[in-house]
């Protein structure tokens, strides 16, 4: 491929790489897509658990049917057929030291003071438009630390244990790591319901993430080199030239960029990146999660655990009930922290969590992956920390010469979600498409 001049490369195989490949070929592009990894999916992964031939999710995994309009657009063009995570039956939570089975264990005082809150922010959110970069709109007051934001609330300790078990399940990271704005941007595309991010996730992909991604590779008929990574990205007047690990020199017309916020540190780039797109990435994304998967004895039927930040689990779903796993179990999706020492491979660490919850519980097999560690996405789903948004929002998602971004870490509507991904390598198709017909 050395000397060929391709109009298009897109570093990034995840979901953002392969929207903006597919419609830059369906735009009469020809187009080439290099990837790291040996796969595509970037963060979305679907492999067997454990030493199993049942698949799951390792990152990447439900969908808003109503909310994510974009994915779904995909979805229905592709024909995916979509599954059910079940609906709990049991619940089990430890707040603030109690062990309850209710289904809402707050007290009557809490729940006012939820009310209030769920009205303060509302009426704070209709501020936002989600669509539109967030340095550009007076929301700076907001763009400050979660745990900060909360505390000016004056709700009790099990109300805000409650409240922040169920964030860091959807950031991955302790509440002093995220921005309120991040979260608050949500709440307009989520049929403006505050208590959204508390609902327990219901639509997922019947075979997989790879049952869409590997359909929109087949549509774009790009050429894919996988077990490739970009050491650095040199533009000129007229091309591009991306430069591989192994010395492979690649040359396109122009070039998306799709890869998590985090590894960009990893590219050098000639010229060198905008001021405002080097201060955001220096900033980066602070999502962490350890995301686990365990094979469970002893637990009642479809149950759903809540705890609070001392638990060595946030939240625990049963996501395939043991009469669908034919494992011998339940298999349960949880949700943990880099700062709890949780070793989520280590199945008597993991046992010993779960009985916090159930005594009688009992681990048969974990299953997991480390995606802070992994040096192609060096932390998992987006969550920005306070000061990134109101500052640098613009930067990180504009144009530069003939680059153009794309990727759920750099999305306005939905950052951090698949349905960002999608959004933003739509809009990096289209963008380039524009600035090739310039050239």
């Amino acid at each position: 491929m050395n000397g060929e001049l391709y109009d298009a490369l897109v570093i990034g195989a995840g979901f953002a790489g392969l929207t903006a490949a597919r419609d830059l070929a369906k735009d009469g592009k020809r187009v080439l897509i290099v990837e790291a990894r040996d796969r595509i999916g970037g963060r979305a992964w679907y492999r067997p658990f454990a030493d199993t031939d049942f698949y799951i999710e390792m990152g990447g995994n439900w969908v808003d049917a109503e909310g994510n309009t974009a994915l779904m657009a995909e979805v229905e063009r592709y024909g995916v057929q979509l599954s059910m995570s079940p609906q709990a039956e049991h619940r089990v939570s430890l707040l603030d030291g109690v062990r309850s089975h209710a289904a809402c264990p707050i007290s009557r005082d809490d729940e006012l003071d939820l009310q209030r809150f769920v009205q303060e922010v509302g009426t704070q959110v209709k501020r936002i438009d989600p669509r539109l970069p967030l340095d550009t709109q007076d929301v700076a007051d907001l763009d400050v630390p979660l745990d900060s934001y909360l505390d000016g609330f004056g709700l009790s300790t099990t109300l805000k244990e409650l409240m922040g078990a169920w964030i860091r399940q959807e950031t991955g990271c302790h509440l002093s790591k995220i921005s309120a704005l991040h979260l608050m941007v949500w709440i307009p595309l989520l049929d403006n319901d505050v208590l959204a991010i508390g609902h327990t996730p219901t639509h997922r992909f019947a075979a997989g993430t790879i049952d869409l991604l590997q359909r929109m590779l087949d549509d774009s008929g790009a050429e894919l080199l996988l077990s490739t990574p970009v050491a650095e990205v040199t533009q000129s007047a007229e091309h591009v030239e991306v430069r591989t690990h192994t010395g492979e020199v690649l040359r396109a017309r122009g070039v998306v960029i799709a890869l998590p916020l985090n590894c960009l540190p990893d590219v050098t780039f000639t010229p060198a990146l905008s001021p405002d797109k080097a201060a955001g990435v220096a900033i980066g994304q602070s999502g962490a999660a350890k995301k686990l998967w365990a094979l469970v004895t002893g637990l009642p039927p479809k149950l759903l655990g809540i705890g609070e930040h001392d638990e060595p689990i946030d939240v625990f779903f049963t996501d395939y009930p043991a009469d669908e796993t034919g494992l011998g179990g339940d298999l349960v999706v949880g949700f943990s922290t880099q700062e709890r020492p949780l070793d989520i491979l280590d199945r008597d660490d993991v046992e010993a969590a779960f009985r916090r919850y159930v005594p009688e519980a009992g681990v048969l097999k974990v299953d997991g992956h480390d995606w802070l560690a992994d040096p192609y996405s060096k932390g998992t789903w987006c969550a920005a920390p306070a000061g990134l948004l109101s500052r640098y929002d613009s930067g990180l998602a504009a144009a530069e010469g003939r680059l153009v971004f794309a990727g759920s870490d750099i999305a306005h509507a939905f950052r951090g979600w698949m349905e960002g991904a999608v959004l933003t390598g739509a809009s990096a198709a289209t963008r380039l498409s524009e600035i090739l017909a310039q050239a």
